[in-house]
């Protein structure tokens, strides 16, 4: 956090700061900032016409407030109670955020505020960069260390393996060979029955639309029956491959309410590559054992 984002933060009373600059077109990079913004620099990007309050304040070059009854959606993966959208023209949007309080800054405090952080934010640093790499790392590092079989022990490792690596509060894996579902719960239970989360994640996966990121749920409801599930803010479908064909699925929910950042996808799909290695072969070694054991019998029937 450089010392210009954190006094400006300062002034405006804010929790959070995102300095976001235009890196081509209408594509934006997030830079630096304070709360959030800091431990998000570098690995959250929005195109500003899938992002209306940015695009509001940008080509309208204005200042657009946001305050909400509890912590929703604001941009990209960031969820707060209340922001200030504030552009630096023509290539810099500044979002200061609060969390659960309030942004009452007057306008020119906020402008003055906003120069201030975009003067100040500069490219992320090699050492941030290295610790995301490494963070990435040691969760396929992890997911590699699953013990292949039992499959249904393997498929709740590594469905708790993600879960955690996104710090997502509920995840759950479906293979379609076995019909087998696994999930992992972090502070969030479905309202609805395994049976009816299986069927919905069988039907998605026919659909092929892979990867599938929402990171506002209000927007864009769950597919099937997980469309009930009020509690869930965004959430992250990921195809299984081979063998081992079937979903995993990552859910933020309002517990810590949040989306994706660049480094969770890009998390979410090493985990379920390595998934579908992994599972692959636990499925082959389960067949190829119960497939011995068959002909092993008819051997003895014939010999019988």
């Amino acid at each position: 956090m450089t010392v210009g984002i954190s006094e400006a933060a300062a002034r405006v009373g804010a929790d959070d700061v995102f300095v976001l600059r235009r890196v081509t077109g209408r594509r934006f990079v997030h830079l630096g900032g304070v709360g959030r913004g800091e431990g998000w620099a570098g690995i959250v990007e929005v195109a500003i016409d899938d992002e209306k309050p940015l695009a509001d304040a940008l080509d309208g070059e204005q200042i657009v407030r946001l305050e909400n009854g509890g912590r929703e959606f604001i941009f990209g993966p960031y969820y707060a109670h209340a922001a200030a959208i504030v552009p630096v023209i023509p290539d810099v949007v500044v979002v200061f955020g609060s969390p659960d309080g309030t942004i009452d800054a007057d306008d020119a405090t906020l402008s003055d505020a906003a120069g201030a952080a975009a003067a100040a934010a500069g490219p992320v640093g090699p050492a941030k960069r290295l610790a995301d790499e490494y963070e990435l790392l040691e969760a396929v590092r992890r997911a590699v260390a699953v013990p292949p079989t039992p499959v249904a022990d393997a498929a709740a490792s590594i469905a708790g393996i993600a879960a955690e690596s996104l710090s997502c509060e509920f995840g759950a894996l479906y293979l379609a060979e076995t019909d087998t579902l696994v999930i992992a719960e972090r502070g969030y239970s479905l309202s609805i029955t395994e049976d009816e989360l299986r069927t919905t994640l069988k039907d998605f996966l026919w659909r092929r639309d892979f990867p599938y990121c929402i990171q506002d749920a209000g927007t864009t409801p769950l597919p099937g029956a997980l469309a009930k599930e009020a509690g869930i803010r965004s959430y992250y479908l990921l195809e299984l491959t081979g063998a081992a064909e079937g979903v995993l699925l990552v859910v933020h929910t309002d517990a810590a309410p949040r989306g994706f950042t660049i480094l969770c996808r890009a998390l979410g799909e090493r985990i379920a590559q390595v998934a579908s290695a992994v599972l692959g072969v636990g499925l082959t070694r389960e067949w190829t054992g119960a497939e011995a054991a068959r002909l092993q019998a008819a051997f003895g029937e014939l010999e019988s």
